[in-house]
């Protein structure tokens, strides 16, 4: 155990000091710049340069410009909440972490965006608390996620299900999915939203061996089985989301525990969908 993990242990309201001054900290240093696409926003330069993940970025547009909801899991500092604003969508942000939500409530008061849906808490398989650890883009309800973590806070869960349920049936729906290592645990809290007519296209981002504790996802292949089996296909963001990915294709990846630095997928149904890409 690190000195500073022994001191937060000890004295948990030092780690909660910590993380409101970092917040405040990051967000006086960062200031609001308008972005290419419209809108003004504080965070990395990347993102009000527009240049943060270009590749997934453009997949993400192309996708909204057929949709009419987009439903933001693992929101950060709500960088894709802001283009789907942007865009006249109907937006749900989810993020549990407090120092990113900050971003989010003053990105879209900003810009005037009181209709967004911002929901602080995480999604799981059930409803309940857990312990979030880590901080920024590192932060994860798995323990040591990218290293030794040594912030952690208790917050509230709930399940994609109870949020959405069949509020939106017979709308076109775009997802996307970044909670660090959970992501098997969100989807068996979405059955009843994966099942929604027309289906929802879902951009997932899911690793099987980087920055686990364990050296590797044991959930990795129940990510994709969650979704072939209910006649979803599975497609690969790094060749433009036009590459489809077999069954064989990720056991193989599985088998030698490398997937060839593939990890962010987009899933969709061939029938009873609205074409979305």
């Amino acid at each position: 155990m690190s000195i500073k993990s022994f001191i937060y242990k000890r004295r948990p309201e030092l780690a909660v000091a910590s993380e409101f001054y970092g917040a405040y900290r990051d967000f006086r240093k960062a200031g609001f710049r308008k972005t290419p696409y419209g809108f003004m926003m504080a965070g990395p330069k990347t993102m009000q340069e527009g240049s943060y993940e270009a590749r997934e970025t453009k997949i993400i547009i192309e996708c909204l410009k057929k949709a009419d909801v987009f439903i933001d899991i693992g929101a950060n500092i709500g960088y894709y909440t802001c283009i789907a604003r942007s865009m006249n969508m109907k937006v749900l942000a989810v993020e549990p972490l407090w120092h990113n939500l900050q971003y989010i409530y003053h990105n879209l008061n900003i810009n005037n965006w009181t209709d967004v849906e911002v929901y602080p808490l995480g999604l799981s398989d059930k409803p309940g608390l857990a312990v979030l650890y880590g901080v920024g883009t590192a932060a994860s309800f798995i323990k040591d996620w990218s290293g030794v973590s040594t912030k952690m806070r208790m917050v509230p869960l709930s399940t994609l299900d109870i949020l959405v349920a069949k509020r939106f049936s017979g709308r076109k729906i775009v997802i996307k999915i970044d909670v660090e290592g959970i992501e098997y645990r969100v989807l068996k809290g979405a059955r009843e939203t994966m099942s929604l007519s027309p289906a929802p296209v879902w951009l997932v981002e899911t690793g099987l061996t980087d920055h686990f504790p364990s050296g590797h996802n044991a959930d990795f292949i129940k990510v994709f089985e969650e979704f072939w089996s209910i006649g979803y296909t599975a497609y690969d963001v790094a060749n433009a989301a036009e590459e489809k990915i077999s069954e064989t294709q990720v056991h193989n990846w599985v088998k030698n525990l490398n997937t060839e630095a593939h990890y962010n997928f987009l899933f969709k149904k061939e029938t009873g969908q609205a074409d979305l890409r």
